[in-house]
């Protein structure tokens, strides 16, 4: 079954470059994974864009597939990628249907398991298909819209992969993920989850401040009468500090070894009941 748009994928002769164009002329953060898939002969990245992504692919040699795209027609928009929730299984139906397939079966690309189907057979526009394994799919919503989470660095910690790889989980199982980058202020943050208009808001907290940042955290979501938005934090938190945490209201603490599986499933049973 298909869920939804996952990318669009642009070739481009200068990765680094129009990732730049696109943080610096629209805003949009870097990319959030970045990658070299040498039996493509790319260099790739994924560029969130709300519940989707813009895929940059920047040729190795010439001789490849986007080297040759490029030479005959420039930069430009190079395929459109859907969501299924089995690849094999959709390019098995795709291709009892009679469409011409590139890949019979699926392999692995940088947003997860992909296959091809052949232009000739799709009005001269490449479709890829991408299984990402995030857990339950492209559509997470609630009362007919999709979440919304905002995801967090507040203090000092710079340290952001974790969140990052949090926010892009969310994004795969179709929620809209806001980040706010590093070294956020508990203010800066509640008032983004004011403006947002978020369901959940995710803490990721490493410096060891959580006791001082979480209740201030919450007041002010409270102040702002948003005490009802569950708050949920990741990081190194001691047993007795989560203990403490959740008499405050944190709704739920993750730490190392937690699965993205087991947060999106968290905001799922979370969510809706306090809506």
């Amino acid at each position: 079954m298909i869920k939804g748009l996952h990318h669009v994928a642009l070739a481009v002769r200068d990765l680094d470059a129009t990732a730049r164009f696109y943080a610096e002329t629209f805003g949009l953060a870097p990319p959030e994974k970045l990658e070299v898939i040498p039996d493509q002969g790319v260099r790739a990245c994924l560029i969130g864009l709300g519940n989707a992504y813009i895929e940059l692919l920047e040729p190795l040699r010439a001789d490849t597939t986007v080297g040759r795209f490029l030479e005959r027609g420039g930069e430009g928009l190079h395929h459109v990628c859907l969501e299924t929730d089995d690849v094999n299984a959709e390019l098995t139906r795709i291709a009892q249907e009679g469409i011409a397939l590139v890949d019979k079966v699926a392999r692995p690309g940088i947003a997860g398991m992909i296959g091809f189907l052949h232009p000739r057979s799709t009005g001269s526009v490449l479709i890829e298909l991408v299984e990402t394994g995030g857990a339950g799919g492209a559509m997470v919503e609630f009362d007919g819209r999709k979440l919304r989470v905002l995801i967090a660095k507040p203090g000092l910690d710079g340290h952001d992969r974790g969140a990052k790889v949090v926010a892009r989980a969310l994004r795969d199982a179709g929620m809209e993920v806001i980040y706010t980058g590093i070294r956020q202020s508990p203010e800066m943050i509640a008032e983004s989850a004011l403006q947002e208009d978020v369901d959940a808001v995710g803490l990721s907290i490493l410096s060891g401040a959580h006791m001082e940042l979480c209740p201030r955290i919450m007041q002010l979501l409270k102040d702002r009468g948003l005490g009802d938005v569950p708050i949920f934090l990741g990081g190194i938190i001691p047993d007795e500090d989560a203990a403490v945490l959740r008499t405050h209201g944190v709704k739920g603490v993750f730490g190392p070894g937690t699965t993205t599986g087991e947060i999106i499933e968290f905001i799922r049973a979370t969510v809706a009941p306090n809506k």
